[in-house]
């Protein structure tokens, strides 16, 4: 039985499908909604895909715009600096020396740092590869199930996240060893959560789903509750995340309603 808050809290969701659905600019809001709900879980063949997801996850991170990024991903920028992701190769690159040669045509992803914790992935990946065979190999030991169709799937999701998040830290993973850029990671591969970010928390507190923004139990709390009410709305948590996206106000999703959403 659904409590009273999350019966609040699905009230809550449901006001916002409403009221976005009634403003989506046809057929692009649509398709995005069909692309979200057809992602395929687990489509990572090997570490090399793996530095990949992780390398484009860290130049969009820490509020770099976009469009830049986007544009730098289009070209194969990325896969001359970082050596085609060969794991073995990136991790003999020196950041200094890259900085040197490529930061002009990779400014957009806005700092320095991250060129450094792009290697520290490779670094991190081949201790992964060392222990577990391969970072596959240990995400399938976390037995995260690939789409959640009960309240018993997500207990197990967050016991597999839990294992999962402990191992990346023990390897000192940059970035991932941190809930929100995890979860990230494993939306983006397609695993049934959301990337509890800036603006997704921003929506859930305005709905009372938390009292405040920040804090990992705040963070864990909403992407639970709407792993919950994905569950019982039998629709993906992705979709739910577009959503959250769009009624936040997100840059890069406005284009999916009506202008007069925003007025």
């Amino acid at each position: 039985m659904v409590n009273t808050q999350h019966s609040q809290t699905f009230e809550y969701i449901d006001l916002i499908r409403r009221k976005i659905d009634a403003a989506g600019n046809e057929p692009k809001f649509s398709q995005e909604i069909s692309e979200r709900a057809r992602r395929t879980p687990n489509s990572l063949r090997n570490d090399r895909e793996t530095l990949r997801t992780f390398a484009e996850l860290i130049a969009y991170s820490q509020n770099a715009q976009a469009r830049l990024v986007s544009n730098l991903l289009s070209t194969d920028v990325f896969e001359t600096v970082f050596d085609n992701f060969e794991v073995e190769q990136v991790c003999i690159l020196k950041p200094a020396i890259i900085e040197a040669k490529y930061w002009k045509v990779v400014s957009a992803i806005r700092f320095k740092k991250k060129i450094a914790a792009i290697i520290g992935c490779a670094k991190s990946l081949r201790s992964i590869e060392t222990e577990y065979g391969s970072f596959i190999e240990l995400l399938e030991r976390t037995r995260i199930p690939l789409i959640l169709r009960s309240e018993s799937d997500i207990e197990r999701f967050w016991q597999g996240f839990n294992d999962l998040l402990h191992t990346m830290n023990r390897v000192e993973m940059p970035f991932f060893g941190r809930v929100t850029s995890l979860l990230h990671f494993l939306l983006t591969v397609g695993y049934d959560c959301v990337k509890p970010d800036m603006i997704v928390m921003k929506v859930a507190k305005m709905g009372n789903m938390v009292t405040s923004e920040t804090g990992d139990k705040n963070l864990r709390k909403v992407v639970r509750d709407i792993q919950l009410y994905s569950v019982a709305r039998q629709i993906r948590p992705s979709v739910v995340d577009l959503y959250f996206l769009i009624y936040g106000g997100q840059t890069g999703v406005k284009y999916l309603v009506d202008p007069s959403f925003w007025t």
